[in-house]
């Protein structure tokens, strides 16, 4: 597992918000913790869905349990997993593109009453 899991009670509003965002784009594009899927998890995130560029980069950069996880896991490291991850990034891309509707940073409550395979048909969600 790539990434220290720690119970949302020990982190802040913002974080926990956050995590629980990460956590749902891990279930909605089909990926798991390991090092390089959290490598397309970031992927995902900046073309998949609404979040922006700008946003999660900040999130990434200031954010402290973030800032952690990079720590211990090794900036050169995580460029490293992501240059491998390219041919999967490059899919990503062009899946994004045929999005019809990008997936929301902070999905609707209604959501989680839904299927998970409606609700990647209705966002033309592909898993890679």
């Amino acid at each position: 597992m790539c990434r220290v899991l720690r119970p949302t009670s020990d982190l802040s509003e913002e974080s926990a918000e956050l995590s629980r965002s990460h956590d749902l784009c891990h279930v909605i594009f089909g990926l798991d913790t390991t090092f390089a899927d959290e490598a397309m998890v970031d992927t995902r995130t900046l073309l998949s869905r609404d979040v922006g560029v700008r946003k999660y980069a900040r999130y990434l950069m200031t954010n402290p349990e973030a800032k952690a996880i990079f720590k211990e896991v090794g900036y050169l490291k995580s460029i490293w997993i992501t240059i491998l991850a390219i041919p999967r990034v490059l899919r990503a891309t062009w899946e994004a593109w045929k999005m019809p509707e990008k997936w929301p940073w902070m999905p609707s409550p209604a959501f989680e009453k839904r299927t998970l395979s409606d609700l990647r048909r209705e966002f033309g969600i592909e898993v890679i």
